[in-house]
């Protein structure tokens, strides 16, 4: 009996994160710091709590962010991929992940703080913006937008009843239930409480002020030395103020 009590509390636990496994897999820095190429990757990237802060973090990424949502195929992607329940479930389990504390963290970061202060005062960064907003051929591509097969294949798939069919499916689908069963997995919230406590989430330069040299290393116990730090003063020296206090003559 306690051995099948074992295995169920093993099983629930495993069940519980799989979706924070499965649907968030590892990236690599390279992966992390690439610009998506096109509509469909910008929609899965604004989506992913664990990635979309870097368009907060990095002005030029914000720039390339702002060019691509301000675009009519950017809606029409948007668009097509809300009336898929998959996006919501990605969506969900990504800022269930411990990871999206740290994606949102690192704009305290001093560097964050200094590059948007200076991409503020760049002439350039301006214009950039302000080019985005005033293309006259994106303004032309909004006024065509409404004639576009595939926004007029979006209006007739909200008469199509699979669509809703997905979203009532939804409720059974295992990264659902996972997502749900997540919270009872202590692991859980040790995740997001060592991200909290973890210096490199605030951003490599709080990362580097409050590292502690050896930290998550195997230390030998040493005795303290304090007089290289804090040299020994002997304060009830008089000699030590230049004379300025009388001393009995020996």
């Amino acid at each position: 009996m306690k051995v099948s009590r074992t295995i169920l509390a093993i099983a629930l636990a495993t069940f519980s994160m799989a979706s924070l496994s499965d649907n968030a897999p590892a990236q690599t820095d390279a992966q992390a710091a690439a610009v998506p190429g096109n509509a469909d990757e910008w929609v899965k990237y604004l989506a992913d709590f664990t990635r979309n802060g870097d368009m907060l973090a990095d002005p030029k990424k914000f720039i390339a962010a702002l060019a691509m949502v301000s675009e009519p195929e950017f809606l029409i992607a948007a668009s097509k991929a809300m009336m898929d329940p998959n996006l919501y479930l990605q969506s969900t389990s990504s800022l269930m992940d411990p990871r999206a504390y740290g994606n949102f963290a690192k704009a305290m970061d001093p560097v964050v703080l200094a590059s948007w202060s200076q991409a503020l005062m760049d002439p350039q960064f301006i214009s950039a913006a302000t080019t985005v907003m005033t293309d006259p051929n994106k303004l032309m591509r909004w006024v065509m937008a409404p004639v576009d097969p595939r926004a007029l294949g979006l209006l007739l798939n909200t008469l199509n009843p699979n669509t809703y069919l997905k979203f009532a499916g939804a409720a059974l689908d295992p990264r659902a239930l996972n997502m749900a069963t997540a919270p009872l997995n202590p692991s859980w919230y040790g995740g997001w409480l060592g991200n909290m406590a973890n210096p490199q989430s605030y951003g490599p330069s709080m990362g580097n002020i409050f590292n502690v040299p050896g930290y998550g290393s195997q230390m030998a116990p040493v005795a303290p030395t304090y007089q290289q730090g804090f040299p020994s003063i002997p304060m009830i020296d008089p000699r030590l103020f230049g004379g300025m206090v009388p001393v009995a003559p020996r």
